[in-house]
């Protein structure tokens, strides 16, 4: 069971997604390889490509899955499509900062595709939010959106600047 986010400060719960998001998505296809995704990553200076296959998104990956394929790796030209997270998590753009908290907490998250009707229309990531509120208390918002409750026992995970 999650604990009730915690709204720090100037966090409204009411600004809608659709006024804080990136509009420009940068994504990859389902055939590229992990040498392509992470070079449009250093040249796009981000984090996290959505996957498409035709005209669907069928996954994301992150810096983080990346690093993490590294033992696995034959070359870096190995195929994009085995290191993929099928999990893609959707906020719709008339949702608000509160949703998309909860959705990030839930998941544990920091990045949504916004979806207009059936189309994606766009990324919400937890940096977005942040900047947004311009809030002097990041790492405690970024904490409270994290905070695990498991069997009684309380987990508060160790955060530092470097994963905002």
């Amino acid at each position: 069971m999650y604990r009730k986010y915690i709204l720090i400060n100037n966090i409204n719960g009411e600004i809608m997604i659709k006024n804080i998001m990136s509009k420009k998505i940068i994504f990859s296809d389902i055939d590229s390889s992990i040498k392509d995704v992470s070079n449009l990553m250093k040249e796009n200076n981000i984090g996290f490509i959505p996957i498409k296959d035709k005209n669907e998104y069928v996954g994301v990956i992150t810096d983080r899955d990346i690093c993490l394929s590294i033992p696995t790796l034959k070359t870096i030209n190995d195929c994009i499509k085995s290191y993929i997270s099928n999990n893609i998590v959707c906020i719709g753009v008339n949702d608000n900062i509160e949703d998309a908290l909860k959705l990030m907490g839930k998941y544990k998250v920091k990045r949504l595709l916004v979806k207009e009707k059936d189309n994606t229309i766009g990324v919400l990531s937890l940096s977005d939010i942040l900047n947004y509120t311009n809030n002097n208390n990041l790492i405690d918002t970024y904490k409270s959106i994290f905070y695990i409750h498991d069997n009684h026992k309380e987990f508060t995970p160790e955060v530092d600047e470097f994963y905002l």
